[in-house]
C-alpha cells in the first residue's frame, strides 16, 4: 500500500488537497462573520468538497472510466464519512488550544489542523473506489 504514496499522482493529490482545504478554510472564515464556528465548519466542508471533486477528477484521476454521476456519489459518500472527523477535530483542536491559553486564532488553527486528518485514507478511497479505473477483462 505504501507504494501508492510515492508517486506523482499522490503529489498532485496533495496539491489539490491543499487547494481544496484552503477554499474550505477561507469559506469557513468568511462564513464566521455571520454564523458561529460550529455550523460554519460543515458548511465550508461542502464548499471544499465541491472544489476537491472537480480538481481531483480533472488533475489527479482523469483516466477514470466510471460515469461521472457514480464518481460524484462515491466521492460524496467518502467525504461525508469523514465530516465528523474534520468537524470533531476542529472543535477538539480549538478547545485544546484555548485550554492551553492560546485563545487568539484557536478556531482557525484547529480547523486547519483538522483538514489534514483524513488525507491518506481519502487518497486510497478515491483511487480505488470513487475514481477507480475499471479493467476490462
Amino acid at each position: 500500500m505504501l507504494k501508492h504514496f510515492f508517486t506523482l499522482q499522490f503529489l498532485t493529490f496533495i496539491f489539490v488537497g491543499v487547494t481544496a482545504a484552503s477554499v474550505n478554510w477561507i469559506s469557513r472564515y468568511v462564513m464566521a462573520t455571520w454564523i458561529s464556528f460550529s455550523p460554519a465548519v460543515p458548511l465550508a466542508y461542502g464548499v471544499g468538497m465541491a472544489t476537491a471533486f472537480m480538481l481531483n477528477k480533472k488533475l489527479v484521476f482523469p483516466k477514470s472510466d466510471i460515469p461521472v454521476d457514480v464518481q460524484a456519489r462515491r466521492f460524496i459518500i467518502i467525504n461525508l464519512s469523514f465530516l465528523p472527523v474534520v468537524w470533531g477535530g476542529s472543535l477538539i483542536f480549538s478547545t485544546a488550544l484555548k485550554a492551553m491559553g492560546i485563545k487568539e486564532y484557536s478556531d482557525e488553527i484547529g480547523h486547519a489542523a483538522s483538514l489534514a486528518l483524513p488525507m491518506l485514507a481519502t487518497f486510497l478511497l478515491y483511487k480505488f473506489v470513487a475514481f477507480k479505473v475499471r479493467v476490462n477483462s
